[in-house]
């Protein structure tokens, strides 16, 4: 078994017909793309390694003309590694959320630099939220009677449920952001020195912490 899951990924993608490693960059952008990204740096040598396992056979484009194009076709060995992989254990790797990170630390900024972060977040993800359902909308329309179209409609949903449930975070977010600004106003916020950080003076605490916050 490739422990590299753009191996399976690529696999995937040649069940439903033999591809080029364009078609298959398309393909993948074009629907896995929202939650499963692959460069050509991936895709190039990875159709190379599934060729070396007999997974794939690979020919020349009939219509390659002057550049070469393979298309790439599943073999039955790729299937049965391709069936192997789907019924194993799914397995997570932790998230890299670089917002999350900046909010961890967010107490060395100014609470605007973290609130502005925020509002960013939320406008990106409520351009998500139309885009997903845009393409459900397009998948009801044109693919009503495709039998693929309940998993599809899975990873979907998946993906419209957390596009909402993140914009309620960042409100969240935004009005715990707020009633920290109010605190400040009215005077030091409670423990914001760190119990392990040098004493600083009262203004500068809420220069760096407090300030442009509006």
């Amino acid at each position: 078994m490739i422990e590299n899951r753009t191996a399976y990924a690529l696999l995937g993608f040649l069940t439903w017909r033999p591809m080029s490693g364009y078609d298959l960059k398309q393909a993948v952008a074009g629907s896995v793309g929202n939650f499963w990204s692959e460069s050509y740096g991936q895709i190039y040598p990875m159709l190379r390694r599934l060729a070396e396992e007999g997974w794939i056979t690979s020919r020349p484009a009939e219509d390659a003309g002057r550049r070469a194009r393979h298309v790439h076709r599943i073999t039955a060995a790729g299937r049965e590694a391709l069936h192997e992989w789907l019924c194993a254990p799914a397995t997570e790797t932790p998230p890299r959320i670089e917002l999350l990170l900046k909010l961890f630390f967010g107490d060395e900024v100014p609470l605007s630099v973290g609130r502005s972060h925020v509002e960013a977040a939320r406008a990106r993800t409520v351009e998500s939220l139309y885009r997903y359902r845009a393409i459900a909308g397009k998948l009801r329309d044109s693919h009503a009677d495709d039998p693929r179209l309940p998993f599809w409609r899975l990873t979907l949903d998946y993906g419209i449920g957390s596009m909402q449930a993140r914009i309620e975070w960042c409100d969240r977010a935004l009005e715990e952001l707020r009633r920290l600004a109010e605190a400040c106003e009215d005077g030091p916020r409670r423990g914001e020195a760190g119990r392990n950080r040098p004493a600083v003076s009262q203004p500068e605490k809420e220069g760096i912490r407090c300030a442009e916050y509006d």
